[in-house]
């Protein structure tokens, strides 16, 4: 019986690097996320009565999550980089803005 050729072990050497701007938006989109804990909290806290601050910040907070989706897709779309990250990010930020608009929406509607 033959032995595998070391080859078939998975191994994958390439030159591709991570994507820096790919790296700080999957970094930067952790903050809508802990934006999301603490207005929820807040809102908790104050029995669904949250001030206008928690809706700002979760305006701002969706602006955030939709740059750094938009500079996730930018990056995973490049030639010769690991793919992982920016599209970590890329579903991290869809997630969040799912999430936020599920706030404002339940919100309107009064549930």
């Amino acid at each position: 019986m033959k032995k595998k050729a070391r080859a078939d072990k998975n191994y994958k050497f390439t030159g591709k690097k991570h994507s820096g701007p790919g790296t700080a938006a999957l970094i930067f989109s952790f903050a809508p996320l802990i934006l999301f804990f603490y207005a929820v909290a807040v809102s908790y806290q104050r029995g669904g009565q949250a001030p206008e601050k928690i809706g700002c910040i979760g305006i701002a907070a969706m602006l955030a999550a939709l740059m750094t989706l938009w500079i996730s897709i930018r990056e995973a779309r490049k030639e010769n980089i690991l793919k992982k990250v920016p599209v970590t990010g890329a579903v991290l930020s869809v997630l969040m803005l799912t999430g936020w608009m599920a706030v404002y929406v339940i919100g309107w509607i009064g549930l």
